[in-house]
């Protein structure tokens, strides 16, 4: 069986053994790595364990054996044309890997599945102009041709692109709608957190809020960005005590749960729900959306009881 060997950095000393494989361990999703740990895949300083929750010392070696882990589901086929695709990104799955990274990403599965896609940004983003987090579920236009990526490329420079995403939130808005226009930088030292108002580093940052839903102690709520800052939503509705359901870089140890009996969703809770651009080669304006997945729809369904809290 093939095994990875990892050596915990000093940054990662004492964290949470699942922490540390999603910081390390690029091309699996957390809950394909916690189901790995649970089938006896990973030892720790020499030792199989189990449970996903022990804490980690620093440069100690991890060996995790990656056979059985499940493929990442495809993406489902939106929009087809002969300058770009649309497609549903299943959370989970980096929308690219990076340099160092073999594992499978949205763009090796589109590359397999609708053949060679314009490399103009590199040999690991086929095709893509924009990327979803991880573990953000949702809608991505991919490039087919050279023409269409230079010209999706630009409209996402310009903000002509309008974008919106679901999100599923601990507590309740003050408002209906509102706008949060704090600027978001990279906190200091720690190279995959952003913050507002960094002491250096800070850009322009705006994303309209408007409430959807909303139950006792939770929300759904439509976030348009108009900027594409990283991490831009889930910092913006963190800094205003709105953080994302699962999202373990931003929410807070005060939030509320959810009721034990509401299905809850296994990873961040936010979907990018709609997404319009010009075509890139006729300029007609064009509009696609995409449904809750069944997750987050099953625990907003069961919030909406009235006996849910």
């Amino acid at each position: 069986m093939p095994t990875e060997r990892l050596v915990v950095p000093a940054a990662l000393a004492g964290k949470r053994l699942d922490r540390i494989l999603d910081t390390l361990v690029e091309a699996r999703s957390r809950s394909q790595l916690q189901k790995l740990v649970r089938r006896g895949h990973v030892r720790v300083g020499g030792k199989r364990v189990v449970r996903s929750n022990v804490h980690v010392d620093g440069r100690v070696e991890i060996e995790i054996e990656l056979r059985g882990d499940p493929p990442a589901e495809p993406p489902t086929l939106v929009h087809e044309d002969p300058a770009f695709l649309v497609v549903e990104k299943q959370s989970g799955i980096l929308t690219h890997a990076a340099d160092r990274s073999h594992g499978e990403s949205l763009a090796r599965q589109l590359e397999a599945l609708w053949g060679p896609l314009p490399r103009d940004l590199g040999d690991e983003r086929p095709g893509i102009v924009h990327r979803l987090d991880r573990e953000t579920s949702g809608l991505i236009v991919v490039a087919r041709t050279p023409e269409a990526m230079r010209a999706l490329r630009d409209a996402f420079a310009a903000r002509e692109v309008e974008k919106t995403y679901l999100a599923l939130v601990h507590g309740l808005p003050r408002e209906a709608e509102f706008e949060i226009t704090e600027p978001i930088g990279p906190v200091p030292g720690k190279a995959d957190r952003q913050e507002i108002r960094p002491p250096t580093g800070a850009k322009s940052a705006a994303t309209r809020i408007s409430l959807v839903e909303s139950f006792e102690h939770h929300a759904l709520l439509a976030c348009a960005p108009h900027t594409g800052r990283r991490h831009q939503i889930r910092v913006h509705l963190a800094a205003h005590r709105l953080p994302v359901w699962g999202d373990p870089l931003y929410g807070t140890r005060s939030t509320r749960p959810l009721p034990n009996h509401v299905p809850a969703p296994k990873r961040l809770a936010l979907h990018a729900h709609r997404l319009s651009f010009r075509h890139p080669v006729s300029g007609e304006r064009l509009a696609f959306t995409s449904p809750l997945p069944d997750d987050l729809a099953c625990a907003v369904e069961a919030l909406r009881q009235p006996d849910a809290y």
